[in-house]
């Protein structure tokens, strides 16, 4: 499924929208060991570490459980902006 991505800032510890949308939609691929975070193919052909909370309309249980390396997430993950 395609997803409308929110244009977003997050510096690998939190993150908030911003204003409008990315040029691009977004397609879940697999979580990252960073909480909320998911690798996504984006319609531009690239793949990039997307927070869920900008992936409009995504819901969380139609995708399998987020687990984590060694049973812990990351505490700072890679900072990503749309």
């Amino acid at each position: 499924m395609w997803y409308k991505v929110r244009n977003f800032k997050y510096n690998g510890f939190s993150g908030r929208e911003l204003d409008g949308y990315a040029a691009y939609k977004a397609q879940f691929i697999k979580w990252t060991n960073d909480p909320g975070i998911a690798i996504c193919l984006c319609s531009d052909g690239k793949k990039r570490f997307i927070p869920t909370f900008a992936l409009e309309g995504f819901n969380c249980s139609e995708y399998e459980k987020q687990t984590y390396n060694k049973g812990r997430p990351d505490i700072f993950g890679i900072p990503c902006h749309s």
